[in-house]
């Protein structure tokens, strides 16, 4: 399983160097409103029927990563200039979002 080996929080963006060699970089603002967390994505409706609404506004243009915190082996939590902080970004997830030259080329 690829690994972060280093995570540099940039002012417009965010670069994850990989235990394989390969460096994902991520625009802030892409990289937030992709956060994977109920509140922003929704979630099942306990009741049946569609999934419940996502429930957070616009995401600013000037979205920033103020930190991150790892979480067991297997993900990043990053916090961000906007307040939020509850998204949960699972390695592969990340990597499915890379916006390298190399990943964006594929």
């Amino acid at each position: 399983m690829v690994r972060p080996r280093a995570v540099t929080l940039e002012d417009g963006r965010v670069k994850i160097e990989w235990s394989d060699g390969h460096v994902s970089v991520f625009a802030n603002r892409t990289l937030r409103e992709s956060c994977p967390c109920a509140l922003c994505q929704g979630e099942a409706n306990p009741f049946g029927g569609s999934r419940m609404l996502p429930m957070v506004p616009d995401v600013p243009s000037d979205v920033k990563a103020t930190g991150y915190s790892m979480v067991g082996l297997y993900a990043i939590a990053f916090a961000w200039s906007d307040g939020h902080n509850t998204g949960i970004y699972p390695y592969d997830f990340l990597l499915g979002l890379c916006e390298c030259e190399k990943c964006v080329g594929k």
